[in-house]
Order: C-alpha cells, then sequence, then structure tokens
C-alpha cells in the first residue's frame, strides 16, 4: 500500500486522479488491469500494479485511442473473473420473454448489489433502482473500470456485491496538447442495418497569471439496431387426460422484437492550480439514450387446460413431450390473436461534481459537492386483435423435445381475411421518474512517520436524494366489443392505413417458417400522439364518429381521458444518508514470510433514512359475479344457454343480471424506516516470497432498498375464477363472441413495501498470487459472504376483512345502475411484495485466473498468449415465492446467480498485429418466480380445487464466441473488426414445473454483429 515500486509509481501517475473520499497515494489502488490495447507491456505493467496494491479487485483500461471491442459497459465488465451479465433479463430488470442485446444487469460474485460510482462518487438514474444504469453509459468516455470485491472504509457505501468505479479522463493526465478521434461502423446480420459510433477528445493544458488551467472535452454517439425472434411457450398446467395427471403447455407464442438505440455521452473536465500544492477541479458527465423497442406478436394459447389429441407422448414425469393440442372439447379450437406494441424509452442522467485538492507535507484535505439530475420516461402503445368468425386453430402440433420448438397448425390455414381480424384490447401508458441528488465529503489525511502506523484518513459525507415515479395508463384496456357498448371493429372497416398484414418472413432467420400470418397495427397507429383518434376510433362510437352506435343518434365514450378509467399512480421517496469515517494504514518491514505486509483498517458510520409516499388504489368497474349460484341464476334468467345469445343481442351494452362491479377508491399511503450502521473493514497483503502475494480483507458491507422495492404506491382489485358456463357458451356458439362474467375468488394486492431495511453483508475474501515471470499470474480468491436482511419477494395470504381497514374495505356493486346494492365480500386475499429474509443469505465460492505470454515460442509465435479465468458460486438462498405446476414449494436459488462461470481468451500482440478470440459461459441462472405470464392461479383438473402457481424461470446455461483483429497503421492510427456472437448461439430459458423438472420456456435467435473500428490520436 505505501511501499511502491519505480514502476508502479509511473504507472499510476499516468493513469490515476484523486476519487472523492479516496487517499490521493491510494490511488494506486488501480487493482488487476485487463489491458485491452494489444500491448504486451500494458498487461505486464497491470500485473505489477495489482502486486503493488492492498485492496482485492479487478479493473479495466480502456485504451486512450478507442479500441474498445465492446458496445456496452456490460461486454466490458463480464471480462473480470467473478462478473457476469445477464442477456436475459432477471429480477427488477423486468420480464425474462425479452433479449437484451447490451446486456441488462450484472452480478459480482453472483449478487446484483454492487455501488456503482463515478470517479469515486455515488451517481443515480432516474430507474427506480439504487445507482447507474448500466446501459446509460458509454465505454467511450471511460479511462479506467475498477471493480472492488472488498471494501474500505474510504469507499461510498452501498454495495453488499461490491463496488463499480468508472473513471473518465482528466486533462492532467495528459502532458499537453492531446486528441483523439474514432468511429465505427456497425452491422447486424438479422437487423441488416448498419449504424455508426463516433467519439472525440480534445484536452489541453495553459499557464496563466492566476495558474495551471486543464480542459477536457469528450464527446461520444453510438447507434444500435438489432433483431431477435423468439418462440415461447406459455405455462403448463396440470390436465386429466385418459384418467392421468399430465403437464401440458396451454399454447405457443411468436414473437419477433425490433430494437434500436442511439446513446450521446457529453464529458467536460477543467482543473485549476493556482498553487503547488492546491487543486480545483470540475466535471460535467451527462449521457442519455433513447430506445425504441417494436414487437410483432402472435399467440395460439389459453388461460388454463387444453385439450389433448389421442397419441401425445410424455416422460417418466407424465410431462409432454410432443403431441397435439386444443381447445377442451377437441372441437372448437384454439383462438389466435395478434398484437404490434411500441415501446419508446428515453434516459438522460447528468453529474456536476466541483471539488478540490490540498496538499502540505505531512496532511492533505480534500472535499467536492456534488449534484447529478435524472430523468427517464417510458411508454408502450398497442392494438391486439382476434382471428374471429370461427377460425379458431383446431389442432396445434407440438414437438419441444429437440434444442428448437417444433410447432405448426397441422395443415390449417389462418383466415387472412380482414374481416375475420377483431379488435379486442389495447395498451396506452406512460411512466416517468425524475431524479435529484446533492451530495457533499470533506477528507483529511494525516500521514505518520512511524514504524507501522503510517497514515490516519478521516472524514464526512451526507447525501439528500429524492425520487418522483409517475405512471398513466393502462396495460390492458377493452376496445370496442359490442358488450361493452361500443361495436366490435375488424380490419376491414378500420380507418386506411392504421393496420397492414405481416407474414413474419425473416422469422428465426428463415431458419423455421412462421406460424402464419397476421394483421398488426402499424407503427404510425402506435404512437402516443395519435391516443386521442385511436380513442374515437377504436373505443367509442358516435353519429360523427368512424362506427356508430347501436341507436345512429346516440353517443359512446369508453375513456374519456388518458387515465382511461384507471387512478393515476404515484410514489416519491426521499432518502437521506449521512456518514462519517476513519481509516488507518499500516506497514510493517520484516525478515520472514509473514512480518512483510502493509494495509488498513478502519470504520465507517452510516445514519440511513427512508421515507416513500404514495397513492393505494382499489381498482373499479372490474365485472363479475359474487359466487356460481349468482352465475347459475343469471343465465337462467337469459333463456339458459339456448337463450343466452339472444338476450345479449338484445341487450347489447348491458351486462347479464347479478353482474357486481368493484367501487374503486384511491388513498395516500406512508412509510419510512430509519437506522444507524457501523461498518468495520479490515485489508492486509503479505508478500511471503518474492514471487508470491497473500491477501486477506474482513468487511461489513450495506446495500439500501431501491426506491421500487419500498414504493408507498399500491393496489388491490377482485380476482375471479373460470366461470365454467363459458365452454359451454363455447359449445353452443363457436362461430359467436359471447361470454358471460367470471366468478369472484377473493381479492390480489400488490405493493411495495416502505419498512424494508438494507441488507448486510458480513465479507471474507482470500487471494493468492504467482507472478512466475514479467506478464504472467496465476491467483486464487476465496471468498464467502453471509448477507442478513436479503430482500426477497414472497407470498402473503389471509382473510381480506383483516387486510383493509374497516372504512376501507372494498365494494362490489349490482352493475345496474338502477340498483342500489354495495356491499363487501368478504375472501381471501393474496399478496405478494418484498420481505426482508429472516435467514441469511450465503454465498461463497473462488476464482482461479491465469494470464501469460508464450515468450519461448520463436518467431512470430512468440506473439501468442492465454488470458483465462473460472468462477464457482455455491448459495443458501432464503424462501422466495416458488410454487410447482401442483402448488408446492420450490426451492429457488439467488436470482441471477451462475454456479459455474468461465472465460478463456486466445491472445496475438505482435509487432502492428493484435488479436484475440474470447468465448465466455456462463452456468443456467434464475431469472424469476414471479413474472405475470408465468404467475397464475387454475383449477386442478381432478379435485376443482384453484391451484395457485408461480414458475420460476431460469436462462439456460449458454456461451458466446467473441473474435477482433486490429492493425496499427502508424504511431497514431489503428484499425480493428470486431464479430460479436461469432457461432450465431441461441439463447434459451425454461421453467421449472416440477421439482428439479425444466420445460422450454422460450429461444431467442439474436444478430451475429460485426463492427469496423477507424481510431487515431493527434
Amino acid at each position: 500500500m505505501f511501499k511502491k515500486s519505480i514502476l508502479a509509481a509511473a504507472i499510476i501517475s499516468c493513469t490515476s486522479q484523486a476519487y472523492a473520499q479516496q487517499n490521493t497515494n491510494q490511488d494506486t489502488d488501480e487493482l488487476e488491469i485487463i489491458s485491452v490495447t494489444g500491448q504486451r507491456q500494458s498487461l505486464a505493467d497491470a500485473l505489477e500494479l495489482k502486486r503493488e496494491d492492498t485492496t482485492i479487485g479487478d479493473s479495466i483500461v480502456l485504451d486512450e485511442a478507442g479500441k474498445v471491442p465492446s458496445t456496452s459497459l456490460l461486454e466490458i465488465l463480464q471480462r473480470v473473473p467473478g462478473v457476469t451479465m445477464n442477456r436475459v433479463r432477471a429480477g427488477a430488470e423486468g420480464s425474462p420473454d425479452g433479449f437484451s442485446f447490451e446486456g441488462s444487469g450484472a452480478q459480482v460474485r453472483g449478487l446484483t448489489k454492487t455501488k456503482t460510482l463515478v470517479n469515486g462518487h455515488a451517481v443515480y438514474s432516474a430507474n427506480g433502482g439504487n445507482g447507474l444504469s448500466w446501459n446509460d453509459i458509454g465505454p467511450e468516455l471511460l479511462k479506467t473500470v475498477t471493480v472492488y470485491k472488498a471494501s474500505r472504509a474510504d469507499l461510498v457505501e452501498g454495495g453488499v456485491a461490491g463496488t463499480v468505479n468508472l473513471e473518465t479522463k482528466m486533462p492532467f493526465d495528459y502532458e499537453g496538447f492531446h486528441g483523439s478521434l474514432s468511429a465505427t461502423a456497425d452491422y447486424g446480420d438479422f437487423s441488416d442495418a448498419l449504424t455508426p459510433a463516433l467519439s472525440g477528445l480534445i484536452s489541453d493544458r495553459f499557464d496563466t497569471d492566476i495558474g495551471e488551467i486543464g480542459v477536457l472535452v469528450d464527446l461520444a454517439y453510438s447507434k444500435i439496431e438489432s433483431f431477435d425472434s423468439n418462440l415461447i411457450n406459455p405455462p403448463y398446467y396440470a390436465n386429466n387426460y385418459n384418467g392421468n395427471r399430465v403437464y401440458v403447455p396451454s399454447g405457443v407464442r411468436q414473437t419477433h422484437d425490433e430494437f434500436s438505440r442511439i446513446r450521446k455521452g457529453y464529458y467536460a473536465a477543467v482543473q485549476w492550480k493556482p498553487l503547488d500544492n492546491l487543486e480545483v477541479h470540475h466535471t460535467t458527465f451527462a449521457s442519455e439514450k433513447a430506445s425504441n423497442r417494436h414487437s410483432l406478436i402472435m399467440t395460439n394459447e389459453t388461460n388454463g387446460q387444453v385439450g389433448i389429441f389421442d397419441g401425445a407422448e410424455f416422460d417418466n414425469n407424465n410431462v409432454f413431450v410432443r403431441g397435439a393440442i386444443g381447445s377442451n372439447n377437441l372441437t372448437s379450437g384454439l383462438a389466435v390473436s395478434s398484437e404490434r406494441s411500441y415501446r419508446p424509452a428515453f434516459g438522460k442522467t447528468s453529474d456536476h461534481v466541483t471539488g478540490f485538492k490540498y496538499i502540505e507535507d505531512n496532511w492533505e484535505l480534500s472535499g467536492s459537492y456534488q449534484f447529478t439530475n435524472a430523468r427517464a420516461h417510458f411508454g408502450k402503445y398497442g392494438i391486439g386483435s382476434s382471428v374471429t368468425n370461427g377460425n379458431n386453430i383446431i389442432q396445434t402440433n407440438i414437438d419441444v423435445s429437440g434444442d428448437r420448438q417444433i410447432i405448426d397448425f397441422n395443415g390449417q390455414e389462418l383466415s387472412t381475411a380482414p374481416e375475420d381480424t377483431g379488435f379486442s384490447k389495447f395498451t396506452w401508458l406512460n411512466s416517468r421518474t425524475d431524479s435529484k441528488t446533492h451530495a457533499a465529503h470533506i477528507d483529511a489525511i494525516i500521514h505518520i512517520d512511524g514504524d507501522f502506523f503510517k497514515q490516519v484518513k478521516f472524514g464526512a459525507r451526507t447525501e439528500n436524494r429524492n425520487e418522483a415515479d409517475s405512471f398513466i395508463g393502462s396495460w390492458w384496456s377493452a376496445t370496442g366489443r359490442d358488450w361493452n357498448g361500443v361495436p366490435r371493429g375488424d380490419v376491414g372497416s378500420a380507418t386506411d392505413g392504421d393496420f397492414y398484414h405481416e407474414e413474419f418472413s425473416d422469422f428465426f432467420k428463415g431458419d423455421i417458417p412462421s406460424l402464419g400470418s397476421v394483421w398488426l397495427g402499424t407503427p404510425e397507429l402506435n404512437q402516443n400522439d395519435n391516443f386521442n383518434r385511436f380513442i374515437d376510433t377504436y373505443a367509442s362510437c358516435g353519429p360523427n364518429l368512424h362506427y356508430q352506435c347501436s341507436d345512429p343518434e346516440a353517443s359512446t365514450a369508453l375513456y374519456e381521458d388518458r387515465t382511461l378509467n384507471n387512478t393515476p399512480e404515484w410514489y416519491e421517496t426521499f432518502y437521506k444518508s449521512r456518514n462519517a469515517y476513519f481509516m488507518v494504514g499500516f506497514e510493517q518491514d520484516g525478515n520472514s514470510a509473514f512480518t512483510t505486509f502493509s494495509g488498513n483498517f478502519g470504520l465507517r458510520y452510516v445514519k440511513y433514512d427512508v421515507e416513500s409516499i404514495g397513492n393505494f388504489t382499489f381498482v373499479d368497474e372490474s365485472r363479475y359475479y359474487a359466487n356460481q349460484a349468482d352465475a347459475d341464476a343469471s343465465l337462467a334468467a337469459m333463456g339458459g344457454i339456448e337463450g343466452a345469445l339472444a338476450w345479449q343481442e338484445a341487450n347489447e351494452g348491458i351486462q347479464p343480471p347479478l353482474t357486481r362491479e368493484s367501487v374503486g377508491y384511491s388513498i395516500d399511503r406512508r412509510g419510512s424506516f430509519s437506522n444507524d450502521y457501523i461498518l468495520p473493514s479490515f485489508n492486509i497483503k503479505f508478500e511471503p516470497a518474492d514471487d508470491w502475494v497473500a491477501r486477506y480483507a474482513f468487511t461489513k458491507t450495506l446495500t439500501a432498498p431501491n426506491s421500487s422495492q419500498i414504493r408507498a404506491r399500491g393496489n388491490a382489485s377482485v380476482q375471479t375464477t373460470v366461470n365454467p358456463i363459458n365452454e359451454q357458451l363455447d359449445l353452443q356458439y363457436p362461430e359467436d363472441d359471447i361470454s358471460v362474467p367470471s366468478v369472484f375468488a377473493g381479492y390480489a394486492n400488490s405493493s411495495g413495501n416502505p419498512f424494508l431495511e438494507p441488507e448486510i453483508a458480513l465479507n471474507h475474501d482470500f487471494s493468492l498470487e504467482w507472478y512466475p515471470k514479467e506478464g504472467s499470474s496465476v491467483s486464487l480468491s476465496l471468498f464467502h459472504k453471509t448477507v442478513e436482511n436479503y430482500i426477497t419477494f414472497n407470498n402473503f395470504s389471509g382473510p381480506a376483512s383483516g387486510f383493509f381497514s374497516e372504512e376501507d374495505l372494498p365494494q362490489s356493486k349490482i352493475a345496474d345502475e338502477n340498483v342500489d346494492d354495495s356491499v363487501f365480500l368478504d375472501g381471501n386475499i393474496s399478496s405478494r411484495t418484498n420481505f426482508n429474509a429472516d435467514e441469511d443469505t450465503i454465498i461463497s465460492g473462488f476464482e482461479l485466473a491465469g494470464r501469460t505470454y508464450f515468450d519461448q515460442l520463436d518467431g512470430w509465435m512468440s506473439g501468442f498468449g492465454i488470458d483465462a479465468n473460472v468462477t464457482y458460486i455455491n448459495n443458501d438462498a432464503p424462501d422466495a415465492f416458488a410454487l410447482d405446476i401442483n402448488g408446492d414449494k420450490l426451492v429457488v436459488p439467488v436470482i441471477g446467480l451462475s454456479e459455474w462461470t468461465y472465460s478463456s481468451t486466445l491472445l496475438y500482440d505482435l509487432d502492428s498485429i493484435s488479436a484475440r478470440i474470447a468465448y465466455n459461459w456462463r452456468d443456467d441462472y434464475l431469472t424469476t418466480t414471479n413474472d405475470g405470464s408465468s404467475t397464475r392461479v387454475y383449477q386442478d383438473p381432478f379435485s376443482g380445487d384453484d391451484i395457485q402457481i408461480g414458475l420460476p424461470v431460469y436462462a439456460k446455461a449458454s456461451g458466446r464466441l467473441d473474435a477482433s483483429i486490429s492493425y496499427k497503421l502508424s504511431d497514431n492510427m489503428n484499425v480493428k473488426l470486431n464479430v460479436q456472437n461469432l457461432t450465431d448461439e441461441d439463447q434459451v430459458t425454461q421453467m421449472e414445473i416440477l421439482d428439479d423438472v425444466f420445460v422450454k420456456r422460450a429461444v431467442f435467435v439474436t444478430d451475429r454483429r460485426y463492427s469496423l473500428h477507424f481510431s487515431m490520436t493527434f
């Protein structure tokens, strides 16, 4: 820590800058550096730097020439031992039924709770989370990325998994004027799109009458377009097949996604040195990202059991392997639905820091003020349709035995007549998040000329952050459907230009045929600016509108404004953090293996306060029968099965007799939590022999829950179960759209938990490193974490009369304005929310890494090298919401954790040529246990009881092969070719439907990407 070689000191002076709350002399905590420049000397210098430091961690240095072999920060991080990235969204990142080309999240040693710093300062995106969104930051603006796997008292708290520090360039890093330019052309073989990336940096230093001044400006722009196709099997259900209990998928879904992203980065830095021992600096770091995703969806599925044709095959667990499914009666068929949705998103984070550093002979003082402003908004717009007029698919053949599902409609052609596609639903929503952070810190260092103690460092930091989130609109609303008083439209009668015929011609890159072609809404229709026209056209009727009501003189509007009859949702979260620390550095020079060591120990005090305020709503206008007896009486009042259609045609817009609907309300809700924490840390490094280094760290770390987990906002709604009368109606009227309401089955609640406590981890880390020669190393790291208060998602269930206060008991009224009959229907309320687990979560494992060049080989062969690492992680996780297809409890691991991961890179660096072929592989990992599409309630086919399922979805083990080669045209110009996903691998997800029994969930086919990169410095 204090004993530095001349070589290490020289590197540090060129690559380091002072971090907030980090000792200037400890800027040498630039740990293991994995250079991406292709220069062998850089790798050797990196190993020397790692050898001289005491903090356990790894870093990546991004070449100033811009030779960054990745499009996202996550792709860079996954090269670090023990770090993985998700291409299938996991946990709070979103539904696993979507592919993330640039990655959606990262884990350090199996945990997602990392603290992200920019130049040592905590930075927050407006993402409902507790840190920076990985994809908001382009690697073009960065100098180094450091992953701290152990902590110190002077590091900002917040990462039980680790801390990731992103370091930017500073003007005093360069001796004088410096500039660089880079340009990249990127091509995806699926999207068939060529997109650009550009970046440029200019820096200079000036001697003035008021001291030396340095100015740096760094700008970056990049655009990416990426396509993916996927086949998804919806949840399996228990079925009765010839008297046997079997487990069968409820249909099939195919999706084609078209994704585009534009990211802009702006960075400016000013350094002013009015005195030799005083430096003042300011940085402004801004990154904005705008993305669009168009999803083209066709489904042939139901929300419950299906009928099974004879000849189906099952495995030893009675799980479906291949065969044919259809409606329960095997004659009326399963409906085909289609939707095109448009999801625009925008996010911008701006971070401004002004600070100073003052140095005397034996003491130092530094401090800064920081302001971060972040905002984000997200929308989703789309219209869903169904193929009607008796054109259901009678028989769907499914074979899930191979790597990819084989699915067809048994030769039945899906009707493409415009009048056979009727509109059924739409999504129209907007969400917005705004976040502001004010933070300040002061740090002091006293250097001690002692035999053992070398330094005392202490400081304090304060942070105030608030985040405001709002949501307006609906994930699901009905278009005109006849029964709601507005005629059901179809493509044949729609406004010209609103729909087009989609053939999915390049589905799965043309490797397998699409299930069929459907009518979809055009991109122009699915735009936020079209809301009023959309509602007037497809959810309203009147004399001057596109559709007329049954009474030509009448007017009906299902939705009056953008709330879509829903209460707008909002919540605001206020964080306060006050902390102070002290840290003592020590060093001992001895004559034996265990008397030569250095390190530090310290304590960090954290005062944590959080408050959340939001609205809680009970959803109105859900329609249902109070019980099955009311449903039977209602059918009788309509003339039975034979008279139901005639009754509904004669009473258009009127609900069936005895139908009830919920009476909505909205109240404000508030919750808070406050506590004090002491976080000790101890780091020590031994040098038992000339080529050996051993390190040990004991630390206590903390991660606060994010704002989405502690949101005070929530809602409750009526929960229903299937009404068996509808199956009879389907049989009686196979060519007509007729149904009656479902049956009341209690209530469902969804809300955050504002009383969550931070997670606390006790960490033991050990590292043993061997440096047999310059540029070569082998290291073994062992780690063990005990996480208290682990935040897990689980079930709550109890009587509704005990959940709601007496004044807020939900009411159900008869759906007839002439009847005044509002009552509370008691029943069970089920809720799934976040809790602090009572039991600890245990994470333990090892990392083994090695790097060398084969210098002993002759001539051009001496340019070859290898860089490889493998990580094993074991975990003991607390109970979480996970229920198999029979409603039995499942034991699941920590979300996002892969038991085994490895990376192997073949290197070549000689003269002007640099090349590498890298293979990254990771084991299965859990993505979610509570995705809406795999969390359902259905009836047991034998007992008739309701079964709650929550099927865990896992990303299946997968690997990717990437390659690059670069050529140095001159001392200041370089050209490089990158290829990603060289072998064009599928990404597969699977569901656990029984204990240790997995079935295919989805198969994703994505781009193979090529990029040509040119860079120069001047």
